[in-house]
Formats: structure tokens, C-alpha cells, sequence
């Protein structure tokens, strides 16, 4: 595990390809969401990996601001070479996603074994 220099707490572990962040309710409370995006990216820069999975297990039904986070932290992290996976994302959330045809532009998981 690495240690970052951010406002909150995560739970992070290194991967071949990238960083895992596991996602957890109290992780999209109103205090984080609005540092998510600039978090989770400084997360990655510091790792050296080009890519971020978010393990959405612990995670119920995914807010509409919370898709928009997702949408401009895969946005930056392309930017910089790398991308957003989502991943463990419970069915009925994954339906969300397609029904929005955010399918087509993130790349969304469920379940996956990483």
C-alpha cells in the first residue's frame, strides 16, 4: 500500500497497470465529493500508473453527481495517458449506465476479479 497526501482517508492498493481505490458510501459524502475528482487523480499521478480502478462493491446506487465525477475523472486521467475503470459494480447500477449509454464512453466492470 502507498501513502498519499490527501484530504481523506483512502483504501489503496498498487496493481500492475494501475491503482485500485475502493469506493465506500462514506467516501461520496458531501465533504468529499467535492475534492473527489482532484483526489483520486493525485492518487494516480503519485503511483505512476496510468490507470485508476474504482471497486464500486461497497456501493449501492451511484448518485448523478457522482457519475459526473466519474465522467470528468476519466476526462483528466486520459489526458494523462491512462483511464477509469469501474469496476464491481452491482447490476442495477450497471443498468443505469447503459440505459444513459455511459457504457459507451466509461469502462465499466461487474463483477470483476482484480
Amino acid at each position: 500500500m502507498s501513502f498519499h497526501f490527501c484530504a481523506h482517508s483512502w483504501e489503496v492498493r498498487d496493481l500492475e497497470d494501475g491503482t485500485l481505490v475502493a469506493i465506500a458510501n462514506r467516501d461520496l459524502d458531501r465533504e468529499t465529493i467535492p475534492v473527489l475528482v482532484d483526489e483520486l487523480l493525485e492518487i494516480v499521478m503519485e503511483s505512476g500508473q496510468p490507470n485508476l480502478y474504482l471497486d464500486f462493491d461497497r456501493i449501492g446506487l451511484i448518485s448523478s453527481i457522482v457519475v459526473a465525477k466519474m465522467l470528468t475523472l476519466d476526462t483528466r486521467l486520459r489526458q494523462h495517458g491512462g483511464r477509469l475503470i469501474l469496476v464491481n459494480v452491482n447490476a442495477t447500477s450497471f443498468r443505469l449506465f447503459q440505459a444513459a449509454r455511459l457504457t459507451e464512453t466509461l469502462d465499466i466492470r461487474t463483477p470483476v476479479c482484480v
